[in-house]
């Protein structure tokens, strides 16, 4: 079978309509009508073919690396064979960053919850010790009027023996605001001197934003766990995470990708 009848064969074996990829990807219909009949004068270009090739493979369940071999035998431009082996190379190095970035995350709510005990059990104790000091005073001031042969007035220094002593509390120290992860991820992408091909995707897979970006464009992408980033030009972009403006990222290659979870993006980072 060829490259278009097998994904359409997969897709309809995965009981899904072009609609339902076309949901689930953010491709048109009609470009994933077109590569499935065989038809690539759409995707903009070899390097888009492949890119779509192995999504639209993931969605269906198909061999996204047969897929794009069999594309690169029949259509591919020789020159650009290096640029779709660093990406399929770069993909498997960027899963297992994001792996070690989610283990290495600090778990920030559990630091503020302990840090609100601490706070609750100090005033706790304050508040215990002030009234202690008080009961322990008032027997004292009893016994020493009922000595007394008759009643007299009490002095001054009886009237400040008999009152019961008052302890302030000391002043209590809130958790400091950095104890307390940011909700979710918050990432605005920044393209500054050239184009650059850009595939940012959610926490469960789906797919946020693909597409081609000028110089001067701007994205936001927003998840409450994670924010994943493929980028094909990264020395053109400014990466901007959580509030913390991280610059252009480095990278050995154009092509490199990236995942950031909540928090500081250059701790989870490592």
């Amino acid at each position: 079978m060829s490259i278009g009848q097998t994904l359409a064969a997969a897709r309809r074996e995965a009981g899904l309509s072009v609609d339902d990829v076309s949901a689930k990807t953010r491709l048109r219909a009609t470009v994933i009508r077109a590569i499935e009949n065989d038809d690539f004068s759409l995707c903009g270009g070899d390097f888009y073919a492949r890119a779509h090739l192995r999504t639209l493979a993931g969605i269906v369940g198909a061999d996204a690396g047969a897929l794009v071999a069999e594309y690169d035998a029949a259509h591919g431009d020789p020159d650009e064979l290096p640029v779709a082996t660093q990406v399929f190379e770069t993909e498997a190095t960027g899963r297992a960053i994001t792996r070690r970035t989610e283990r290495r995350a600090p778990n920030w709510g559990a630091a503020a919850a302990a840090m609100v005990l601490v706070v609750v059990i100090i005033v706790a104790a304050v508040q215990l010790l002030g009234n202690g000091g008080g009961s322990g005073n008032t027997p004292v001031a009893q016994g020493t009027t009922s000595q007394s042969t008759a009643p007299t007035s009490p002095t001054p220094s009886t009237q400040a023996t008999s009152e019961p002593t008052q302890t302030t509390p000391p002043a209590v120290t809130t958790p400091p605001s950095s104890a307390v992860a940011e909700a979710g991820v918050h990432v605005v992408l920044d393209i500054t001197a050239a184009k650059c091909w850009v595939l940012a995707s959610a926490s469960n897979g789906s797919v946020i934003f693909q597409g081609v970006l000028n110089p001067g464009d701007s994205k936001t992408f927003d998840d409450p766990h994670k924010v994943s980033l493929r980028l094909g030009n990264a020395p053109a972009t400014h990466l901007v995470v959580n509030n913390v403006d991280i610059g252009t990222p480095s990278s050995k290659s154009n092509v490199v990708d990236l995942s950031f979870g909540p928090g500081d993006p250059t701790q989870a980072q490592g």
